[in-house]
């Protein structure tokens, strides 16, 4: 789904000393698209994105956090891996380098580049 340009800025018409005039173009917002709801099994997947987002705060807990955390995170993105297409998951890999898992998985599976 995508909505309309909107315009922001009219374009001027600048007079010329030669008597004529130059009419610069409208200013436009690109079309935008919107952001789609996602279907059950994008809903689990980044239910799961949370689950392993939400380990990070087990692993806060002194000596038996970090090994509870690296478990959780493991069965977490194990489901991921189960849930999501191939192209999917590759896309998802690129955004899980910079962003939060849930995040990575919001920004792949709702909004799709057209």
């Amino acid at each position: 789904m995508s909505v309309k340009c909107m315009k922001v800025f009219k374009g001027p018409e600048i007079p010329t000393p030669f008597g004529g005039s130059i009419k610069l173009p409208d200013l436009e917002t690109p079309p935008l698209s919107l952001p789609r709801m996602p279907d059950a099994r994008e809903l689990k997947a980044i239910g799961h994105g949370l689950g392993e987002d939400a380990a990070q705060l087990v692993g806060l807990i002194p000596w038996i956090g970090d090994i509870v955390e690296d478990i959780l995170e493991d069965l977490h993105h194990t489901e991921i891996e189960k849930l999501l297409t191939d192209a999917e998951y590759k896309t998802f890999l690129e955004y899980d380098k910079a962003f939060p898992t849930t995040v990575a998985l919001a920004r792949t599976l709702c909004f799709k580049e057209i």
